[in-house]
C-alpha cells in the first residue's frame, strides 16, 4: 500500500497536468543565493582589453613573381610583418576593435571599429589586394597610357629584323594591385536596422593585352591606373511574423587613361602607320534599388525580391583611325544605357508533417537602349570596311521550379525536383531556348556513423528558330552556332558516402560524373563527359589532428569539324588530380611545443589528338604545383610566444602554344616570349606573438 501510494505521489509531481506550480526560471526564489563565485566562460567582460598581436620578419626568396599569389608578397629578401587583434570592452557595453593582418605584405589588411548590441556598429577597414602572373620582356617603356619605343629603335619588316630584339628588353611584371577603403555604419531604431557602406578602391599595374597595325601585331603590356567608388544604404524593418528590407547600391567606375598608344615596331607598310591605338575600359555608373520581404505563418511562407537597376557609360568617342584620314563618326560620344529588372519569388508549404512544397519563380530582363545607328567597321586601324549596326542584344530569362522534399522516416528523406527556363534574345543568332531540368536526391543517415547521399538528374535544352548571326559572311550552318544555343541532353550523377570509422577518425568519399551530348554533330562540339571521384581522411583528437585527401577528374571532349572537304574528329582529355596530407600536435615538450605541417599536390594535364581524317596530335599543356608550409611554436609563457614558418612552391606549367617562344620566333607578330612558370621559391618567418 505504502509503494503505490509513494508511485502516485510521483506520478502526480511529475504530471503536467498539475498546473498550479509554475517552474519557469523568472520564478525562482534566488534570494538566498550565493552567486560569488558564479562565472561565465562565454560572456564578454564588462570592461578590459583582449587580444594579440605578433611581430615578425620574412626572407622572401622569389625567383617568378607568379609565387606571390601565394606568398602574399613579391618583395625579395627582408620584409617585415606585423599581425594583430585586439578588442575593449567599456562599462556601457560599447566595444572597440582593431585588426591588422599581414601589415608590410601586398596582400594586407588593417581594420579599426566600434560598437554596441542592437545599437550602433562603425568600422573603418583598408584592405590591399594582389593579382601576380608573369615578368615579360618587351622593347616598350610605359607611361600614361603610351607606349613608347627607345629613340634609336631601327623599325624592320618582320621582327627577325629588328636588331632591339637581339639584346636584352625593358623586363615587366604584369601585375595588378588594389587599395580598396571601406567605411561601414550601421544604427537601430527598435525594430529598424540602417546602415550605410562607402567603398573606394584603387587599382594600379599592368596586365597583358596586344594590338594589331594591318597586318602586323604585338603584345603590350597595358598600364591599369583606374578607380571604383561604390555606396550601399538600406534599411530592414522586423515585424512579427514577417520582414521587409529595402536598399539601393550605387557604383562609379573612373579610368585615368582613356587610351593605349603605341609606336609601331614595323617598318610602315600602308599610310605610314608609325603610332596605333586603342580604347581602354571607359568611365560608367550604375544605380540599383531593391525591395526584398519574406512572411510565414503556420505551415506556409513567402519570400520575394525586385531589383531594378541602370547602368550609363557615355564616354567621349576616339577616332575611328589615327592614320590617314578618320571616318566620320554618328556621334560624339556612347550614350550607352542598360536597364533591368530582377524579380525573385519562393513560396514554401508544409502540408503534412513529412512533406515540404517549396516553389520559385525567377525574372531577369536585360533592356539595351543604345542608339542603333551605323559606325565605321574598322577591321584594323586605316582599313575601314562599311559600316555596321550595333544590335539590340535585349535578353530575357525565366526560371520555375518546384520541388518535393519528403522525409519517410527518421535519418531518410527524398527530394524530387523539376526546373523550366526559357531564355528570349534579339538581334541574336537564335530567338529563343528551352530548358527541361530534372533531380532526385535521396538523403540517408539514419545510423550514427554512415551518412549517404545520392543524388540524380538530367536535362534537355531546345533551340527555336536559329537564325545566324546578321554579319556572317557566306552560310550560317546551325552547327557552327554557339555551343550555348545548341540543342543538348545532359545527364549526371553524383553519390557522398560519410563514414565515421572511429570516434576521432572520419572518411568521406564522392563520386560524381555527367554526359552531354549535343544535336547536330556534322561540324563543332559532339559530346562531353566527365568523371571524377573525391577520398578525404579526418582524425582529430585534443592533441593530435591530421587529414588526408586524394581526387581525379577527368573531361573528354570530342569535336566534329572539316578541313577542305575532309572530315575530321578531334579529342580532347584533360586530366586534374590533387592530394594533400596535413597534421598538427599541440602540446610537445611539457606543452609548450606546437607543430604543423600542410602538404599540397596538384597536377593537370591537357592531351588534344585527332582520331580521323587529319595527323599530328597537339603538343603539351599541362601544370604541376607542389606547396609545402610547415610552422613551428614555442610557448614561451602562458601569453607569450615564437613562431617558425616556412613556405614552400615548386611550380612548373608548359603550353605547346609558347613553349621555347623568344620576341622574335614570329615574323608578324611580336611577342612576350615563354609565359610558362618553372620556378622554386620559398618565404621563411619567424614571429613572437604576445596575448593579453
Amino acid at each position: 500500500m505504502q509503494k503505490t501510494l509513494l508511485a502516485t505521489l510521483i506520478g502526480l509531481t511529475l504530471s503536467p497536468c498539475v498546473g498550479a506550480a509554475d517552474f519557469s526560471l523568472n520564478k525562482a526564489n534566488t534570494a538566498n543565493t550565493n552567486t560569488d563565485e558564479w562565472q561565465c566562460e562565454r560572456c564578454t567582460p564588462v570592461t578590459g582589453t583582449r587580444g594579440h598581436f605578433a611581430i615578425g620578419a620574412s626572407d622572401n626568396q622569389i625567383d617568378d613573381i607568379h609565387f606571390a599569389n601565394e606568398s602574399g608578397t613579391d618583395k625579395d629578401g627582408l620584409v617585415p610583418r606585423l599581425d594583430g587583434n585586439v578588442t575593449h570592452w567599456y562599462s556601457n557595453d560599447v566595444r572597440t576593435a582593431i585588426e591588422a593582418d599581414q601589415l608590410g605584405y601586398d596582400v594586407s589588411t588593417l581594420a579599426i571599429g566600434a560598437d554596441r548590441a542592437r545599437d550602433f556598429a562603425a568600422e573603418l577597414s583598408w584592405r590591399q589586394l594582389a593579382w601576380y602572373d608573369a615578368t615579360v620582356p618587351t622593347p616598350y617603356r610605359t607611361s600614361n597610357g603610351h607606349h613608347q619605343l627607345p629613340a634609336d629603335w631601327q623599325q624592320g619588316a618582320t621582327t627577325q629584323q629588328m636588331p632591339g630584339l637581339d639584346g636584352p628588353l625593358n623586363p615587366v611584371d604584369l601585375k595588378l594591385e588594389r587599395d580598396q577603403f571601406q567605411l561601414g555604419l550601421e544604427k537601430y531604431f527598435n525594430a529598424i536596422r540602417t546602415y550605410l557602406d562607402v567603398t573606394h578602391q584603387q587599382r594600379k599595374g599592368y596586365r597583358q593585352s596586344g594590338a594589331t597595325l594591318i597586318t602586323n601585331a604585338v603584345n603590350l603590356p597595358q598600364q591599369v591606373d583606374d578607380n571604383t567608388t561604390s555606396l550601399a544604404a538600406g534599411l530592414n524593418v522586423v515585424g512579427g511574423n514577417w520582414q521587409v528590407a529595402f536598399g539601393y547600391l550605387g557604383s562609379q567606375y573612373e579610368n585615368d587613361l582613356s587610351a593605349q598608344r603605341w609606336d609601331n615596331p614595323y617598318t610602315p607598310t600602308f599610310g605610314s602607320a608609325r603610332e596605333g591605338q586603342q580604347a581602354v575600359a571607359p568611365d560608367n555608373t550604375a544605380h540599383q534599388f531593391h525591395v526584398q520581404g519574406t512572411w510565414a505563418a503556420g505551415i506556409q511562407s513567402l519570400s520575394g525580391q525586385v531589383v531594378w537597376g541602370r547602368h550609363d557609360q557615355d564616354e567621349t568617342f576616339l577616332p575611328a583611325t589615327i592614320n590617314g584620314p578618320s571616318p566620320d563618326l554618328p556621334a560624339s560620344d556612347a550614350d550607352l544605357q542598360l536597364d533591368k529588372l530582377d524579380l525573385n519569388l519562393r513560396y514554401r508549404l508544409r502540408p503534412m508533417r513529412k512533406m515540404t512544397l517549396l516553389a520559385e519563380y525567377d525574372y531577369q530582363d536585360r533592356d539595351y537602349r543604345n542608339p542603333l545607328q551605323p559606325y565605321p567597321y574598322i577591321i584594323t586601324d586605316s582599313i575601314p570596311a562599311g559600316s555596321r549596326t550595333p544590335p539590340d542584344l535585349d535578353i530575357t530569362d525565366q526560371k520555375a521550379s518546384l520541388a518535393i522534399n519528403y522525409r519517410f522516416y527518421r535519418g531518410f528523406s527524398g527530394e524530387l525536383g523539376y526546373r523550366w527556363r526559357q531564355q528570349e534574345w534579339t538581334d541574336q543568332p537564335a530567338d529563343q531556348a528551352t530548358t527541361n531540368q530534372y533531380w532526385a536526391i535521396l538523403r540517408l543517415n539514419h545510423w550514427e556513423r554512415l551518412a549517404l547521399r545520392l543524388e540524380l538528374g538530367g536535362e534537355d535544352r531546345e533551340l527555336n528558330n536559329f537564325l545566324g548571326s546578321p554579319d556572317a559572311e557566306g552560310v550560317n550552318d546551325p552547327a557552327l552556332r554557339p555551343y550555348y544555343l545548341a540543342d543538348r541532353d545532359r545527364y549526371y550523377g553524383k553519390l557522398v558516402a560519410s563514414y565515421q570509422i572511429l570516434d576521432p577518425l572520419g572518411i568521406q568519399i564522392t563520386l560524381e560524373g555527367s554526359e552531354e551530348d549535343y544535336d547536330d554533330p556534322l561540324v563543332g562540339l559532339d559530346t562531353v563527359d566527365r568523371t571524377g571521384y573525391d577520398i578525404n581522411l579526418n582524425y582529430h583528437q585534443e592533441a593530435l589532428s591530421f587529414y588526408l585527401f586524394y581526387n581525379a577528374y577527368n573531361l573528354d571532349t570530342r569535336q566534329i569539324g572539316s578541313n577542305t572537304g575532309t572530315l575530321w574528329q578531334g579529342r580532347q582529355d584533360d586530366d586534374a588530380q590533387s592530394a594533400g596530407l596535413g597534421a598538427e600536435y599541440r602540446g610537445a615538450f611539457s606543452d609548450r611545443l606546437d607543430l604543423g605541417v600542410d602538404l599540397v599536390w596538384a597536377d593537370s594535364d591537357t592531351l588534344t589528338r585527332t582520331e580521323q581524317g587529319l595527323g599530328n596530335d597537339l603538343g603539351a599543356y599541362d601544370a604541376t604545383r607542389t606547396t609545402l608550409d610547415i610552422y613551428g611554436r614555442y610557448h614561451l609563457s602562458d601569453h607569450s610566444s615564437v613562431q617558425l614558418d616556412l613556405l614552400y612552391q615548386e611550380y612548373e606549367d608548359s603550353s605547346f602554344l609558347n613553349q621555347g617562344l623568344q620576341p622574335n620566333s614570329i615574323g608578324n607578330v611580336l611577342t612576350f616570349g615563354d609565359l610558362s612558370h618553372d620556378y622554386s621559391d620559398y618565404l621563411i618567418n619567424l614571429s613572437y606573438r604576445h596575448e593579453f
